[in-house]
């Protein structure tokens, strides 16, 4: 039980801005950035966007988000807390 909490812990803080380039509706490139966990903002994504894109700038294709709360029952009860989870599509100026 303990594992289960650890997991569901670490997905509640979560990591860095990580990101992968996917092909947007027109054909073009779009990078999607995630910038899940409570410890960080939707800023995380803005400028992971920023070291992508360089001096060149991006555009904002689209952006969302969810919390989603959860339980773990464990031995002295139940924990509970929230996954959060935020996604930029980031299109690079110029391409």
């Amino acid at each position: 039980m303990k594992t289960a909490y650890l997991l569901a812990f670490a997905v509640a803080l979560g990591g860095c801005a990580t990101s992968r380039t996917i092909i947007g509706q027109d054909g073009k490139p779009v990078h999607k950035i995630s910038c899940d966990g409570s410890v960080q903002t939707i800023e995380a994504c803005y400028e992971k966007a920023g070291e992508l894109c360089g001096s060149a700038g991006y555009d904002v294709v689209n952006q969302g988000g969810s919390v989603n709360p959860f339980f773990v029952a464990s031995g002295n009860g139940f924990t509970s807390g929230a996954a959060v989870y935020r996604t930029v599509y980031a299109r690079c100026k110029g391409t």
